[in-house]
């Protein structure tokens, strides 16, 4: 069972992600323009508990999205439905949009989505056909996914960086479209399972 993060329930509590947290608000302008001294600064800690939780400043959003996506992105084809998923997932996001907006405005040093997280949502995506779904992934497939999975971050990257407002109704059925068929058939929840 997924935490309901409608219901109030604060996943934050534990002094870890307290931490981590702290740290990600104490980022307070592009990750290329800010120190880990600044950061440790802003967030009243010591570099050593930085690095206790960040190996490098441009972990930050990694971490964060990564961290969110078990709640909901996850969890589509597990146990909720594309379009569940994806809103509940870019709620949360969108709880820290401005930070989003503001560390990798100007990242040139560490492209943000461009490596570690479409191949996170490819082994999450490729784990549920095969463990979850009991799909037999061939090399087209594979490929769908592979493509998919970078298309689908680039574009929540493009979102949650831009100056457009937030609107999670639309936001949520555009993503719905992108979808490849096969993809979108294979992971999808009866409504007899939901």
């Amino acid at each position: 069972m997924i935490t309901d993060l409608t219901l109030g329930e604060n996943i934050f509590n534990s002094p870890d992600l307290s931490i981590k947290m702290k740290i990600l608000h104490a980022v307070n302008k592009s990750l290329d323009q800010i120190t880990v001294a600044e950061i440790c600064r802003n967030a009243g800690i010591s570099r050593q508990t930085f690095y206790r939780h960040f190996e490098s400043k441009y972990d930050i959003p990694w971490w964060y999205s990564i961290f969110c996506r078990q709640f909901y992105l996850s969890e589509i084809g597990r146990t909720i439905d594309w379009k569940t998923g994806y809103y509940h997932h870019l709620r949360l996001i969108a709880q820290e949009r401005d930070f989003f907006r503001e560390s990798i405005q100007y990242s040139i040093n560490t492209p943000f989505g461009q490596t570690i997280m479409p191949e996170n949502r490819k082994a999450v995506l490729l784990d549920t056909l095969e463990n979850y779904r009991h799909v037999e992934v061939n090399d087209n497939l594979r490929f769908i996914v592979e493509v998919f999975s970078k298309l689908e971050c680039e574009v929540m990257n493009d979102w949650f960086r831009s100056d457009e407002p937030t609107d999670l109704a639309r936001w949520t059925d555009d993503l719905v479209s992108l979808v490849p068929d096969r993809l979108y058939r294979a992971l999808e929840i009866p409504a007899t399972d939901r």
